[in-house]
């Protein structure tokens, strides 16, 4: 009996036909996941009408939630809410630190699961055994995941200290003058605090210090705030360290010209690096990008911010927690 070689063979033939497409359906490469969008954090005019959020795709076109509005009113020290931090820790808990007042010893605390919903504010005292300190300004909360416990840092003025580089031109009631540097408390609870130390000297008024990390780089950004006779700063500098709670470089590099910045905050922006700032001068927002954080290019031309946008907190945040934020 003959057999009919095609017959026997055609569903061989007719699979091995298929196998391309098989594959590809089989084996299709997953998709890449779309990144979280960015969250800017900040507050606008006096910090009388407390937390204002934006949100952005791209990081250059920003757009206002909740239609401009407040998330969070403030309710403590002079009710007024200026130069907020924003921060998720490691558990996805939004906490939030800010300036209660122009000439506070404190700092306002709270915090969300949402960024809809919030805790009881209360304050942090930082400088309350130091008689004479001007201030406790641009506050930043930070999980330090080496020594276990949450590290808060700011800028405070102490009228005797560093006396070398106290400011020539801002004087204040009773003769004293703003001349900052970065203290820091740790705590593991967020309840006890340890004492408050000296964190961070680079040998000139600063001020605006914010830790970012990126690739195994941790970098302190902040503003040089020196002003004496000719030697007038006002930019942003950067400084290196190994590890978030310490050991930052004292010869920092220039991250932006002559704008009159300050504020600045940072993040991954797909290949490269940003850093925004507030130039308080136009009451405007800058930026620099950078691959290499040697070399930075400036961008602010192509930024477009809510008006009235100034001191605040750049990050990512969950889409599904975005999409609650737009419903607003």
């Amino acid at each position: 009996m003959k057999t009919n070689l095609m017959v026997v063979f055609k569903p061989a033939i007719i699979l091995l036909l298929l196998l391309p497409l098989l594959s590809f359906y089989l084996y299709e490469p997953a998709k890449k996941k779309k990144p979280d969008p960015f969250l800017y954090a900040y507050y606008n005019g006096d910090g009388t009408s407390g937390l204002h959020m934006a949100w952005s795709e791209d990081g250059f076109k920003w757009q206002p939630l909740k239609n401009g509005k407040s998330f969070v009113k403030p309710g403590i020290g002079d009710y007024i809410m200026r130069d907020p931090n924003l921060y998720q820790d490691p558990d996805g808990i939004f906490h939030l630190v800010w300036a209660t007042g122009l000439s506070r010893k404190e700092i306002g605390y709270a915090y969300s699961r949402n960024l809809i919903d919030w805790s009881v504010q209360r304050t942090i005292p930082v400088m309350e055994k130091d008689s004479v300190v001007l201030n406790a300004w641009a506050p930043e909360l930070l999980f330090d995941v080496d020594g276990k416990r949450f590290m808060l840092y700011w800028a405070s003025s102490v009228p005797g200290k560093f006396k070398e580089t106290e400011k020539q031109n801002d004087s204040l009631p009773g003769g004293y003058r703003y001349n900052h540097r970065i203290y820091r408390k740790f705590s593991t609870d967020l309840k006890e605090w340890s004492p408050t130390e000296l964190f961070f000297e680079p040998g000139f008024n600063c001020t605006d210090a914010t830790i970012c990390t990126d690739s195994g780089k941790v970098m302190m950004f902040y503003k040089d705030a020196t002003q004496m006779g000719k030697n007038i700063q006002n930019n942003i500098r950067m400084s290196t360290s190994g590890f978030v709670s310490g050991g930052f470089s004292t010869k920092p590099s220039l991250v932006s010209r002559r704008v009159w910045a300050e504020a600045p905050t940072g993040v991954r922006l797909d290949s490269q690096y940003v850093v925004y700032f507030h130039k308080y001068r136009t009451r405007k927002m800058g930026a620099v990008l950078t691959k290499d954080f040697k070399k930075w290019k400036d961008v602010s031309d192509s930024l477009s911010f809510p008006k009235g946008v100034q001191h605040g907190t750049v990050l990512r945040i969950p889409e599904k927690t975005m999409e609650k934020l737009r419903e607003l």
